[in-house]
């Protein structure tokens, strides 16, 4: 999200957290087993009863899921990394996409996806990032309607999964709800083929107070591996402001004895710093690439807003060795933070507010593979 708040360096809280062997005791290994194939049964029944319920969504012009799951993996080459989706590598070229459509009907949320997504697919927009509940509430709805609508379109979905900063970390009543709630929303979403990855958590350290750290790091790692074992086709990706943290990330997972290369790093970016940030990723010696998944140009910087934007995406660009992609921040002004007014792209009816989207549009539809979109299906 925008720096409406002020990011905490990496503490000893971070550093000296003992992480765990990346397993679940075995009777929470049984529990989530049954309650996995409990959700599983559930949507069985839901698909053998709903085939009205597919004629709608046909009817509102939202294709039905493909039987084929995507696969995506993350590699290096020996000179760069490759993100693959389905054994072709693809560079991410995302869009925070913080619209709150929850209220309409299907119908009208379907409609608004089309709109949308179309003119994302035209600007060869590959992916949307999201948020859920980080407002402490439903902001919007990333589900099947959502993922239906962006697999016409071509654009995969990073599919969020909120981790409140103020939750007791070290309550194991509050550990299990969190954890049931991912096998939920993993068995429900992982075979559906726009999915790409899991946005698990959020700058949760920026807000988090100190003393939490070691314990949210702890449980990160077990809820990490959780995805992984129910969900070995999608990476999992922590987005966190700037690289604050990452030293101290590192750290945990190097005293693991799972590597996790499946476990991703997303950058929140909203300063000139961005250059300096990509220019010393190799320096953290991660071992893994880097993804930018928010950045955003204040409207004072020389040249204004949108030539703040568009040199940041170059700066992206300049390191295609182990920068991934990224997203800018964010679709609409009509978002849910207060500073979307500020940092949105698209009003409320989807019109460019300037052209800063056009504008970045023009760098996407250079990029390799633009000419090969079906953006009217």
């Amino acid at each position: 999200m925008p720096p409406s708040r002020s990011s905490r360096p990496p503490t000893e809280g971070t550093s000296k957290a003992s992480p765990p062997n990346g397993r679940l005791p075995a009777l929470g290994r049984y529990r989530l087993v049954l309650l996995s194939l409990s959700v599983l049964l559930l949507g069985a029944l839901a698909f053998t009863r709903n085939g009205r319920a597919n004629a709608v969504w046909v009817t509102q012009g939202v294709a039905p899921w493909s039987p084929a799951p995507s696969y995506v993996t993350v590699q290096s080459d020996g000179d760069r990394y490759l993100y693959q989706v389905n054994g072709s590598p693809q560079l991410f070229i995302g869009m925070g996409y913080n619209p709150i459509y929850r209220q309409l009907n299907n119908e009208e949320r379907a409609a608004r996806y089309r709109r949308d997504f179309r003119t994302l697919c035209q600007a060869n927009v590959n992916h949307i990032t999201g948020w859920d509940a980080d407002k402490g509430y439903e902001q919007d709805r990333f589900d099947e309607i959502t993922l239906d609508g962006a697999q016409q379109y071509g654009i995969g979905v990073v599919m969020p999964m909120n981790l409140p900063p103020e939750g007791d970390y070290r309550d194991p009543a509050f550990l299990d709800q969190l954890t049931n709630e991912a096998a939920t929303k993993i068995a429900r979403f992982r075979d559906h083929p726009a999915l790409r990855m899991w946005g698990v958590g959020n700058e949760v350290l920026t807000e988090m107070p100190r003393e939490m750290y070691g314990a949210f790091g702890r449980f990160y790692l077990r809820l990490a591996d959780l995805f992984h074992e129910m969900d070995p086709n999608h990476p999992v990706i922590y987005r966190e402001a700037e690289d604050n943290f990452v030293p101290g990330i590192s750290r945990v997972l190097s005293r693991s004895d799972e590597p996790r290369p499946w476990l991703l790093y997303g950058m929140n970016v909203y300063s000139l710093d961005l250059e300096l940030f990509l220019d010393r990723w190799p320096e953290h010696e991660f071992g893994r690439p880097l993804f930018v998944s928010e950045f955003g140009a204040e409207p004072e910087w020389e040249g204004g807003r949108t030539e703040g934007y568009v040199n940041m995406w170059r700066m992206i660009r300049a390191h295609p060795e182990y920068v991934i992609g990224g997203a800018p921040y964010v679709w609409t002004t009509e978002g849910p933070e207060p500073t979307d007014a500020k940092w949105g792209l698209m009003d409320r009816d989807g019109r460019p507010v300037d052209e800063t989207f056009e504008r970045l549009a023009r760098e996407w539809r250079s990029e390799p593979g633009a000419a090969e979109r079906n953006c009217a299906p």
